[in-house]
């Protein structure tokens, strides 16, 4: 069985030389290749023309998962596995192949795919995970189907009553950039905090070979204040109507003090560092790679 694993993880682990001067607890793998769907965003898109062995701007190298296993045995690096799977025609029964190879690997573990049913989310959690993630990625309803393809309805239903039946487990991703407005992003974290499931933010980043490869991505300064208010709704009992808007642009937080430096770390699961995923090392980062206060 072959799976791919992020150039900084395959580093770590000495399959690949190189040298990583970040915080990285967490490996990153990704099972499959050539997707199904046809987002637009993305490198593994039914109709991208991108290199294969993309996903957002990480380079993912192929290993035997023997090969992984062992390298991952003999270094206590990491304290989460995060598996981002490739629905390809055959992505569910791959992924259950893989996770009976780490089922009794002793570390947390974190699953991102976009499943068919609900049942298919309960067939994953029989193994031992810890998160799973449920991309909605689009904030704006109309603008899902354009984007990502499908139904946005179908796809928050499962998420939801994910979240009801696995309390605390269940994550999402939320893409800033892709034409939505700063109000359906907050209303869209109110929503997911009601449910308890927690939002990881990501910039749109133009991949060359996808459809949206000429769009800009976000300013920072409009990222930034994406971040603040994500942390002020998270980690305090806040309403809707504390934020302030103007032509759907947000212009004003609730009077609550936060850690700023805390807010604009990656968000994600516990250990979620995500390295330049959204962006070059050598420009500002969207994402800061620093694990979180737990």
């Amino acid at each position: 069985m072959k799976l791919k694993l992020s150039y900084a993880t395959a580093v770590l682990l000495g399959l690949k030389k190189g040298k990583i001067n970040f915080e990285m607890p967490t490996a990153y793998l990704m099972l499959g290749e050539k997707c199904v769907y046809n987002c637009s965003f993305c490198a593994q898109a039914r109709e991208a023309e991108s290199d294969k062995d993309y996903l957002s701007r990480i380079k993912w190298p192929e290993y035997d998962i023997k090969e992984f296993l062992s390298k991952l045995k003999e270094n206590n690096l990491f304290k989460r596995l995060c598996i981002q799977v490739v629905n390809t025609e055959t992505y569910f029964y791959d992924l259950k192949d893989l996770l009976n190879e780490i089922n009794d690997i002793d570390i947390l573990k974190a699953i991102s795919f976009r499943p068919k049913s609900f049942e298919e989310v309960e067939s994953i959690f029989n193994y031992n995970i810890d998160n799973l993630g449920i991309s909605l990625d689009v904030a704006n309803k109309e603008l899902f189907p354009k984007i990502r393809g499908g139904s946005f309805d179908s796809l928050f239903n499962i998420l939801i009553q994910s979240a009801k039946k696995y309390p605390g487990k269940i994550t999402t991703h939320v893409i800033v950039g892709l034409g939505e407005t700063d109000k359906d992003l907050i209303d869209l974290m109110f929503e997911m905090k009601k449910y308890n499931i927690l939002v990881s933010l990501f910039a749109f980043t133009p991949i060359q070979g996808t459809k949206l490869e000429n769009k800009q991505p976000p300013s920072i300064e409009r990222y930034r204040k994406i971040q603040i208010a994500r942390e002020i709704i998270e980690k305090n009992n806040v309403k809707k109507e504390d934020f302030m808007f103007e032509n759907n642009s947000l212009i004003k937080f609730p009077e609550i003090k936060i850690s700023e430096d805390e807010a604009i770390k990656t968000s994600g699961c516990s250990y979620c560092t995500r390295p330049f995923y959204n962006e070059k090392p050598n420009k500002i980062l969207y994402n800061i790679p620093q694990t979180r206060n737990l």
